[in-house]
């Protein structure tokens, strides 16, 4: 054998050598560890999971009000046809989104365990220390956009953000999401911001939120006695504590007996709104399903609508846009040819499908308003029966006023109600 061979083939065996360790390396680099073993190691879904820090004794109570559906109005106040047509908005949904929505958000936060008691309620007329409030921006199943703006009880905003999602035309391939919804992500964001707002304020800031919570709701019994605590900011409309009361004060007593049945009340209100999430979960997932490729499709033929537009007569309306505003953009001339020409397109293939034609009627009874229907129900209280009936905002309206009621035969019992 020649060196060159012996040679060249020392150098094949070294390299196969070298290859066949750098595999190994490799594989056990990969496969072994803290990345891919232990708890929390296994995630078939492919989702993260968010690890939240709150270092504090001190938890704030929430209070989520349905959210605004985000339906265009008109200068009376009235729903604007014309534009809910324009922008492809079934109200029917978007009243169930709102709802739905609420509901969603109150379990992201929960997630963080960073707060005290956290409920959805029908509008904002209840007692917390901080208020979640929403408006839908934007919802065709494709992208949705939420308006999220954070305040306390002291009428005090901490922020304001927009929160974005697009889902993926296909994201339905993957059989284990299909009873998921494709803008879970939305909600942890939500959830992620508000958690960061509120670790960011001190105890004592947090103490003083709490204490402002409760003088307000006594001043809403006994405004004689409590207003004197409070005073409103003109410049900036936030309230403002000037002290606190005896905390052996008989009337704060009485009232916190009754804020406690304010309270009940609103944590029992969150079986109905958990009842309707999960009444409508089926149809809205059917929803989300079959519209999501809708929706994609009405994309294309809309960016093909708009190029066959503008070689045509398309130039003509471009001219006369632009001149008008020099700040406008051929992709946002393209966009609002497209706009006008398919502006019923997706409604009118919503109302065809078969499957969402199933739950069409759920949608409707579901979403005719912001409300909820509630069963008419007898309360108790002070050996006192109560009957509500209606909506649950009209029940809690209800309920409210019997407390009412009760604090002021108690502050004159000799007064006849």
């Amino acid at each position: 054998m020649s060196t060159a061979l012996l040679s060249r083939r020392l150098c094949i065996a070294l390299l196969a050598t070298l290859v066949t360790l750098a595999g190994c390396s490799s594989t056990q680099n990969n496969s072994v560890g803290p990345a891919k073993v232990g708890p929390g190691a296994y995630n078939p879904q492919g989702t993260a999971n968010t690890t939240y820090v709150y270092n504090s004794d001190i938890f704030l109570d929430v209070a989520i009000p349905v959210f605004d559906p985000g339906l265009p109005k008109d200068e009376y106040g009235n729903l604007d046809d014309d534009e809910i047509v324009e922008q492809n908005i079934w109200p029917q949904v978007r009243r169930t989104e709102a709802k739905r929505f609420a509901v969603e958000t109150k379990k992201a936060l929960a997630k963080t365990n960073s707060f005290g008691r956290i409920n959805v309620t029908p509008t904002t007329n209840t007692s917390a220390d901080m208020f979640v409030l929403g408006k839908i921006v934007e919802s065709d199943v494709k992208e949705l956009a939420l308006a999220i703006t954070v305040v306390d009880a002291r009428n005090k905003v901490w922020g304001s953000k927009t929160f974005e999602n697009e889902a993926s035309v296909g994201f339905y391939r993957d059989k284990a999401r299909q009873n998921t919804n494709p803008h879970e992500a939305v909600f942890k964001k939500v959830a992620t911001y508000v958690q960061s707002l509120v670790v960011k304020k001190s105890d004592a800031e947090k103490q003083r939120i709490q204490d402002v919570a409760d003088i307000v709701y006594a001043s809403v019994y006994s405004p004689e006695v409590f207003a004197e605590y409070l005073a409103e900011n003109k410049r900036t409309g936030e309230t403002e504590l000037l002290g606190l009361p005896d905390p052996n004060n008989p009337m704060l007593a009485r009232i916190a007996t009754l804020q406690a049945q304010d309270e009940m009340f609103v944590d029992n209100l969150q079986d109905n709104y958990d009842l309707f999430a999960a009444n409508t979960k089926e149809a809205y997932r059917t929803y989300q399903k079959e519209t999501l490729p809708i929706v994609y499709k009405i994309e294309r033929e809309q960016t093909k609508r708009t190029v066959s537009q503008i070689a045509t007569v398309g130039f003509a309306i471009a001219s006369v846009l632009l001149s008008k505003n020099s700040r406008s953009t051929a992709g946002q001339v393209g966009s609002a040819v497209a706009g006008i020409a398919a502006a019923k397109t997706l409604v009118d293939a919503v109302q065809s499908n078969a499957e969402i034609a199933k739950h069409r009627g759920l949608f409707t009874e579901m979403g005719s308003n912001l409300d909820i229907a509630v069963s008419p129900q007898v309360l108790e209280f002070n050996e006192q029966e109560i009957e509500l009936t209606g909506t649950a905002g009209e029940q809690y309206e209800q309920w409210k006023a019997h407390l009412y009621e009760i604090y002021a035969l108690e502050a004159t019992p000799d007064k006849q109600i």
